[in-house]
C-alpha cells in the first residue's frame, strides 16, 4: 500500500501536485497557479487512482500552460 508522502514524491518527480482536503484527493500540474490548474484538475477518493491518473495527465502538457507564462 502507497502512503500519501510516497504518492506525492512520485507526482512530484512529473511535476504534479497532489493535495488531499478530507477524504478527496486533487492532482493538478504543479507548474500553474492553483486558479488556472482548476480547469485540468482530477479529483478522486482513492490514493492510487490519484497517481495513475497524475501519470497519465503528465504526458500532454495542461491546456492552460501557454497563457500562464
Amino acid at each position: 500500500m502507497m502512503t500519501l508522502t510516497e504518492a506525492r514524491q512520485r507526482l512530484a518527480l512529473l511535476g504534479m501536485r497532489l493535495t488531499r482536503r478530507d477524504r478527496e484527493f486533487r492532482v493538478a500540474f504543479a507548474e500553474l497557479p492553483y486558479s488556472k490548474a482548476e480547469a485540468s484538475a482530477y479529483y478522486t477518493d482513492d490514493l492510487l487512482d490519484a497517481v495513475l491518473t497524475g501519470a497519465k495527465m503528465r504526458r500532454t502538457p495542461p491546456s492552460n500552460a501557454a497563457s500562464f507564462a
